[in-house]
C-alpha cells in the first residue's frame, strides 16, 4: 500500500527547511518490508524535489520554500484523497473476495458461475494484468473443490485491484501536473514581482505568507503585510524579540547570561573504555558497520542521509563525564529554555494594541522556530489559557495543505480578546507551571508580558518566585502599550530586565 499523506508531508517538509532529498531507493524503508508496490506519488514528489529550476529557489529563499511546501503540499493531499476515494470504491470487490472464498462445495462445482466471474473480472481488469486464460484452463485440469485453486484466485484479483488504485492514481497525476506546475511556476513570480515592486523583504514577505491560508491573492497578502509593518513603525517590537531570542544585535553586542547544564569533559579513551551504543552525527564514533555503508556507493547516500538527521550509530564512552555547572558569562546566543509571552486581552488592550500584539506574535512564532526553541502563548484577562504555538503552527501547516481542519481559536494569527478586567495570579500560575516542567528540562527561558501593567499587584510569594527565577537565569521583559492619554505605572519594572514602552494615539468615536 503507498504511504500515508503524513509520510510525503514528512519528506516535503524535510526538503523545504534542510533540503534533504531521499534516493528513490531509500523511500523504500518508509514502506512496509513486504510491500513491493511503486509509490507513484512519492516518485512525482521526488522529480519535484529534483528539479534543479525548484531546488534553487527553495535553498536560496525562505519565502519560496514555504510557498513550494504549500502549494506541493495541498497538491498531495488531492492526489492522496482521490486515491482513498479509489480505495473506498473498491471496498465492494474486497467484500466479494470474501464471499467467493466462502462459497459452498455446490457453488464451487458450478462452472456457469466461475466462469461468468472470469468474464466479470477480465472486462473491469484486463488492463490490471488479470489472466483469463490461465484460469479457464486451471479450473479445467484442477479439482475445482481444491482451495489452491479460489486462493490464488483471490491473491490475483487483489492485486489487480491495487494495480487499478495505482493506475487511477498515476492518470490523475499525469492530467493534472502540467496545470499544477504552471500555476506553481506563476505564483512564485507573482510574488517576486510584488516584492520588487513595492520593495517588501523576504523576511517581511514570509512572515505574511505564514499569517495567510495558503493560497496567494494579491489583496490578501497586502493586508497581512500591513500587520507585518507595524513592526517598522514600532522597532521595539523587533529590539525585544532579539532579545528573548537572545539574538545579538547588529552592533555585535553579546547578551549577558547566566548558564546552567551540564559541564562535559572528554579525555582520551581506550577501547576497554567503551559503555555501550547511541545515536548521533560524531563521525569519529562510529560502529563499523556504518563505516562499511559509507564505503560502499550502493549505500552511501544511506550514510549521508542518517549523518544529516543525526541517526548514525556511535559508541559511547565512560569518559564522557558530566557534572553540574553554573557560570556568569556573555553569550550570543543561548537555545535553551522556551519563549513564553503573555498577553493581556482585557478591553483597555483592544483596537491598536491588538493590531500591535499580532505583529508581535507573527515574529515570535518565526524567531522560535528559526531557533528551534519551544514557545508558548499565555493570554489573560478574567480567564486564562496557555497554547503552544509550534504545536499550533505544525497544525496551521497542515491545514493550509487541505490535510487537518483549524482548531485554535485564531482567525489568520488575530488574537481573541475577551475582554473584562485584568489579573496577573492565574496568569502567573499558568506561567510558572511552564518553567518548572521537568520533563523538558527548561533552563534559561524568555518570559515577554505585553500589557498596559495597569494590573493590580499579587500577593508577595508570587513576587518571591519570580524572583527565584530570575536568579537561576529567566530573563522576563516587558512590553508596556499604552495610549498618549492613559497614565503609566511603574510599579512592575523592578521585577523585569527591560520593559519597552510603546505609545499610540486612541482614535474617539463620537
Amino acid at each position: 500500500m503507498p504511504n500515508s499523506t503524513n509520510i510525503y508531508l514528512k519528506v516535503l517538509l524535510d526538503y523545504c527547511q534542510h533540503g534533504v532529498i531521499p534516493s528513490s531507493q531509500n523511500t523504500a524503508f518508509l514502506r512496509a518490508p513486504w510491500d513491493k508496490q511503486r509509490d507513484r506519488l512519492m516518485d512525482y514528489l521526488l522529480e519535484l524535489m529534483r528539479d534543479e529550476h525548484y531546488h534553487t529557489q527553495v535553498m536560496t529563499s525562505a519565502l519560496r520554500g514555504k510557498m513550494f511546501y504549500s502549494q506541493v503540499g495541498h497538491f498531495i493531499t488531492d492526489c492522496a484523497n482521490h486515491q482513498k476515494f479509489q480505495q473506498q470504491r473498491a471496498w465492494t470487490e474486497h467484500h466479494r473476495i470474501e464471499k467467493m472464498l466462502a462459497m459452498s462445495e455446490v457453488e464451487r462445482m458450478d462452472k456457469s458461475r466461475f466462469y461468468a466471474l472470469l468474464a466479470e473480472l477480465d472486462d473491469k481488469h484486463s488492463e490490471d494484468g488479470f489472466d483469463k486464460v490461465f484460469f479457464e484452463e486451471l479450473y479445467h485440469t484442477s479439482n475445482p473443490l481444491d482451495e489452491a485453486l479460489w486462493q490464488r484466485l483471490a491473491h490475483d484479483w487483489q492485486e489487480c485491484i491495487d494495480r487499478h488504485v495505482d493506475r487511477k492514481l498515476s492518470e490523475y497525476i499525469a492530467i493534472r501536473k502540467a496545470n499544477f506546475e504552471t500555476a506553481l511556476h506563476r505564483v512564485m513570480d507573482q510574488v517576486s514581482h510584488y516584492m520588487k515592486r513595492n520593495n517588501v523583504t523576504e523576511a517581511q514577505a514570509a512572515q505574511a505568507w505564514d499569517l495567510m491560508d495558503g493560497m496567494w491573492t494579491e489583496t490578501e497578502f497586502e493586508r497581512q503585510l500591513r500587520t507585518v509593518k507595524i513592526q517598522d513603525r514600532y522597532p521595539a517590537i523587533g529590539e525585544i524579540v532579539a532579545r528573548m531570542g537572545r539574538v545579538a544585535d547588529a552592533k555585535g553586542k553579546s547578551r549577558l547570561t547566566v548558564s546552567s547544564g551540564l559541564s562535559m569533559k572528554m579525555e582520551h579513551s581506550s577501547g576497554s573504555d567503551i559503555e555501550g551504543i547511541t545515536i548521533g552525527d560524531d563521525l569519529n564514533s562510529l560502529l563499523p558497520s556504518e563505516l562499511a555503508q559509507y564505503t560502499d556507493d550502493d549505500m552511501e547516500d544511506i550514510f549521508i542521509y542518517k549523518y544529516r538527521t543525526r541517526r548514525l550509530q556511535t559508541f559511547r564512552y565512560k569518559s564522557e563525564m558530566s557534572k553540574p555547572s553554573r557560570k556568569l558569562g556573555f553569550t550570543h546566543a543561548s537555545r535553551r529554555g522556551p519563549m513564553i509571552v503573555c498577553i493581556d486581552t482585557s478591553a483597555s488592550m483592544y483596537g491598536v494594541p491588538q493590531r500591535i500584539t499580532s505583529s508581535l506574535l507573527s515574529l515570535v512564532e518565526e524567531t522560535a522556530e528559526r531557533l528551534n526553541r519551544d514557545c508558548f502563548l499565555i493570554d489573560f484577562s478574567v480567564s486564562v489559557r496557555a497554547i503552544d504555538l509550534m504545536q499550533r503552527r505544525k497544525e496551521k501547516r497542515m491545514m493550509k495543505v487541505g490535510f487537518k481542519e483549524e482548531t485554535a481559536n485564531f482567525e489568520r494569527g488575530k488574537m481573541p480578546f475577551i475582554g473584562g478586567g485584568t489579573s496577573a495570579v492565574r496568569m502567573m500560575e499558568v506561567m510558572f507551571d511552564l518553567l518548572d516542567d521537568d520533563k523538558r528540562h527548561y533552563v534559561n527561558a524568555d518570559v515577554l508580558w505585553v500589557t498596559d501593567f495597569m494590573i493590580p499587584m499579587p500577593p508577595s510569594h508570587y513576587i518571591h518566585k519570580l524572583h527565584e527565577y530570575r536568579e537561576t537565569g529567566t530573563k522576563f521583559y516587558g512590553l508596556k502599550i499604552l495610549s498618549r492619554e492613559d497614565e503609566e505605572s511603574h510599579d512592575w519594572e523592578q521585577f523585569f530586565a527591560h520593559i519597552d514602552t510603546i505609545t499610540y494615539h486612541r482614535i474617539r468615536r463620537y
